[in-house]
């Protein structure tokens, strides 16, 4: 069994659940952080500014918006896959919803629970490694999913091959 096959049997709901829980975990987490440290600052410049503009609520007011803009880009990526290859094994809404996982999952493992767990940062770099792991894991993600696809797609067009000679040889 591949891991297309073990990720399609996951419910959707539980892997949906899993990707809306980490982001607002981490939505909530800097609301709370930046909250009760006025010296700190959010580190995304963009959510800094916005913040400065708005408030911190605005980490609040993005909770709703972020889980539905998951859930669409989840049904959206779904839908492309389909599109794109109709012949797949990959179930689509699984496998957004995968990826998600992995690109927010280790921002919130590295830059938040470490903390809380260990009392201090995992590593202070210049960069960001958390992105560095989560862009690695989305792409040996992808390779393992494209790799097994294939291996089905290949299974697949065995089997029409063995059914069809064995039509033609009853004929």
């Amino acid at each position: 069994m591949d891991i297309n096959h073990k990720t399609a049997k996951i419910p959707f709901w539980i892997l949906y659940g899993l990707a809306a829980g980490i982001t607002v975990f981490d939505l909530v987490f800097t609301y709370l952080f930046l909250s009760s440290n006025p010296q700190a600052h959010e580190g995304n410049p963009a959510l800094a500014y916005l913040a400065s503009i708005v408030g911190l609520q605005l980490f609040l007011f993005m909770i709703p918006i972020s889980v539905l803009a998951f859930y669409v880009i989840i049904k959206f990526g779904a839908w492309a896959i389909r599109r794109i290859d109709k012949h797949t094994g990959i179930k689509g809404e699984n496998y957004m919803a995968v990826i998600i996982i992995l690109l927010t999952s280790p921002n919130v493992l590295m830059n938040e629970i470490f903390p809380i767990l260990f009392g201090r940062q995992l590593l202070r770099l210049r960069f960001d490694p958390a992105l560095i792991v989560a862009i690695t894991l989305f792409a040996v993600y992808i390779v393992l999913t494209e790799r097994a696809d294939r291996k089905f797609k290949k299974k697949q067009i065995e089997i029409a091959r063995t059914q069809v000679s064995t039509s033609t040889q009853v004929l």
